[in-house]
């Protein structure tokens, strides 16, 4: 089973129509059939068959493979058209257990108890001051967050910066938790912001993890 170099150009058009990279596809040419295979994932479309009847078999994510006949190759290249939009869909679609998993272990990773809960350096003090003031100014210019939304997470933030000063590293830790995951519960932001602001904090603590002593 053969394409055409015209057949090949149009669904490398097909792939670009969707909003796809097509480097991010291989398109494997072999006698017994046409394999078009998404890199980065386990979706793929097969034909095989001959001009006037193809027979295919395609797969999107994690879903089952479908088999397909087309006796047309405009007929085909439209099944191909909707296999993409579909990958596309696929690929724009979270897991969302899969990263509440990772939300899980990575606050897990900054739950563990620290050596001691002795007071911070000087030096350790204004690292994480300046650690805190760029995630805040990241946070001002990445996030659609409303004026008073911004003030109230600049308000968690000073008070952050002035705990570093007259708190433990337990204490600090567990104060800094639990200022952030209020924040983001009260400000009732939409969970995709949520998740991605929580993703960005539980960074934040764990870039310090060193100076928490775990």
């Amino acid at each position: 089973m053969q394409v055409q170099k015209w057949q090949k150009n149009q669904v490398f058009e097909a792939i670009q129509g969707v909003g796809l990279d097509p480097k991010d596809f291989e398109l494997e040419d072999s006698d017994a059939e046409v394999r078009l295979k998404h890199r980065w994932s386990t979706s793929y479309f097969v034909i095989g068959g001959h001009a006037g009847r193809y027979a295919t078999r395609c797969l999107v994510g994690d879903g089952s493979e479908w088999p397909y006949e087309a006796y047309s190759w405009e007929a085909l290249i439209t099944r191909i058209n909707t296999w993409l939009k579909e990958v596309k869909l696929d690929l724009c679609t979270p897991d969302l257990w899969a990263e509440l998993r990772g939300e899980a272990e990575l606050l897990g990773g900054t739950s563990g108890e620290a050596n001691e809960n002795t007071p911070f350096t000087p030096e350790e003090q204004k690292d994480i001051e300046r650690r805190l003031r760029e995630v805040e100014t990241h946070v001002k210019r990445t996030y659609s967050l409303s004026e008073p939304e911004m003030e109230i997470l600049s308000a968690k933030i000073d008070y952050l910066v002035d705990a570093v000063g007259r708190l433990g590293r337990i204490d600090w830790r567990n104060a800094f938790i639990g200022a952030i995951l209020g924040y983001i519960l009260f400000a009732a932001l939409p969970p995709e912001t949520a998740r991605s602001l929580f993703l960005t904090f539980m960074t934040l603590l764990r870039s310090v993890s060193h100076v928490l002593g775990h």
